[in-house]
């Protein structure tokens, strides 16, 4: 399942292109007397006679150096003649402003509330409902938001306390969230019954409706996905004052904490299972340059996850309007919090590839015929998107990114059923709750 990201967009036909250090542009005819025309003239040719007396040698010498002066003269003028064409037609190389489209303002607003927050001390809570409200065009009400969170932190803490769970222990909270997401619960004296969250599996990767995607629909619906589940984790753990982490794997995202005793623990909520790292790692689509680049398997500080809000600002207003510069600044701004992020790697590839072709249109170049490719070599502007764009795939390679097809990630997520993850599941489940079950006995002691 997606998740907080897109697809990448499939390099095309540009990526066939050679790009010379230096591009020149092909070499045309270029005539004194702009009404001369060579159709259909005979080329007469001299014969010289061989001549070897060294004056004679030594002017044919400064001749070709003219010769080839000159050349290179004529490169550099069709070159100005190829821009002065551009300039004709008016070229903006620049992807067109979406800022006048309905709505975008709130993006804008929300863009620049988040740029004066502390990296290492703001609300998840409050960061994402302002990124989801922006999509809402500030349509949703946040009092009736904050309550609700409210309320289902209160339900958690007080079943902790008819369990006896140890309100203070980590390993207690987040086994308790657990729980919330994945069991039937009831606490006395409440009169709601929770029911386990079920996975959305309609448009799980928000392509029709980006709201799929939200905490907010999640609540609405008991149902969601890999983004807004682990974002509601995340939301309510700052709630009751637990330490989780968010971590990602391929097109996913689930969570991670540690224990008491330094056990670190992977809660993948879209199926209600405790998995080990070892099913992650071996996922098929997690290359060793990936780990070595820390962007998957990795608990995000609060920096990096504030990358990761960017992200998420940039994809929804990609979603509801396209790319613009808006577009580029929020992910040149999540990429400084986070240069190794892959999610905003990907935005910024994505963004290249349309600027590319947004240009290859203006120009009235064909990109399915092999000439007419060729002819961005003449536009240096355009030739530095194209450069831009392939060094971006280029980042996204060296970071170890390997694309997972849909397929292959709905039958990665569906193995989690097999017998030998079943298996994990209870182990860790049940070495988390005799920790618990320690930790809650040694703290009635002390009391």
């Amino acid at each position: 399942m997606k998740t907080l990201f897109l697809l990448l967009i499939p390099l095309f036909a540009f990526s066939q292109v050679n790009l010379p250090i230096a591009p020149q542009p092909a070499k045309v005819p270029n005539y004194s007397n702009k009404n001369y025309s060579n159709k259909n003239q005979q080329i007469y040719t001299p014969n010289v006679p061989q001549n070897t007396n060294p004056q004679y040698v030594k002017q044919m010498e400064m001749y070709e150096q003219d010769r080839k002066k000159v050349e290179q003269e004529e490169v550099i003028k069709t070159q100005i003649d190829k821009d002065i064409v551009a300039d004709g037609l008016n070229i903006n190389y620049n992807l067109p402003s979406l800022s006048d489209s309905r709505g975008t303002e709130y993006y804008r607003q929300v863009f620049d509330e988040m740029l004066t927050l502390n990296v290492e001390n703001f609300s998840v809570k409050d960061v994402n409902f302002k990124i989801e409200n922006a999509y809402f065009e500030n349509k949703l009400q946040k009092e009736e938001f904050d309550k609700t969170i409210k309320q289902i932190a209160e339900f958690i803490l007080a079943k902790m306390k008819e369990l006896n769970f140890d309100t203070e222990s980590n390993s207690a909270k987040n086994f308790m969230l657990f729980k919330y997401f994945t069991e039937t619960t009831q606490v006395k004296g409440f009169k709601e019954k929770h029911f386990p969250i079920k996975y959305d599996f309609e448009d799980y990767w928000g392509q029709i409706n980006w709201s799929k995607m939200f905490v907010t629909k999640l609540l609405k619906t008991n149902t969601g996905q890999c983004h807004s589940m682990p974002l509601l984790y995340l939301t309510l753990a700052e709630q009751i004052g637990a330490v989780a982490y968010l971590s990602q794997s391929p097109n996913h995202s689930y969570i991670k904490f540690q224990d008491e005793k330094g056990k670190w623990y992977n809660l993948e909520l879209t199926n209600g299972m405790f998995t080990v790292s070892s099913f992650i790692l071996n996922n098929g689509f997690i290359r060793s340059e990936a780990i070595q680049n820390n962007i998957y398997m990795q608990n995000m500080t609060k920096k990096e996850l504030l990358s990761q809000f960017f992200t998420d600002l940039a994809s929804g207003y990609i979603h509801k309007y396209g790319y613009d510069e808006f577009v580029e600044k929020v992910t040149n701004k999540a990429l400084e919090l986070n240069p190794n992020s892959i999610t905003a790697n990907m935005n910024k590839a994505n963004l290249n590839s349309e600027h590319l072709k947004y240009v290859v249109k203006l120009l009235r170049i064909d990109p399915t015929n092999q000439q007419s490719r060729e002819e961005i070599l003449n536009y240096p502007q355009a030739v530095e998107i194209l450069k831009n764009m392939h060094n971006q795939y280029a980042v996204i390679e060296n970071l170890g990114f390997q694309q997972m097809p849909a397929e292959a990630y709905e039958k990665w997520l569906g193995s989690l059923q097999t017998t030998k993850n079943k298996q994990d599941n209870e182990k860790e489940k049940e070495a988390l709750q005799r920790l618990t079950k320690t930790l809650n006995e040694a703290k009635r002691k002390m009391d």
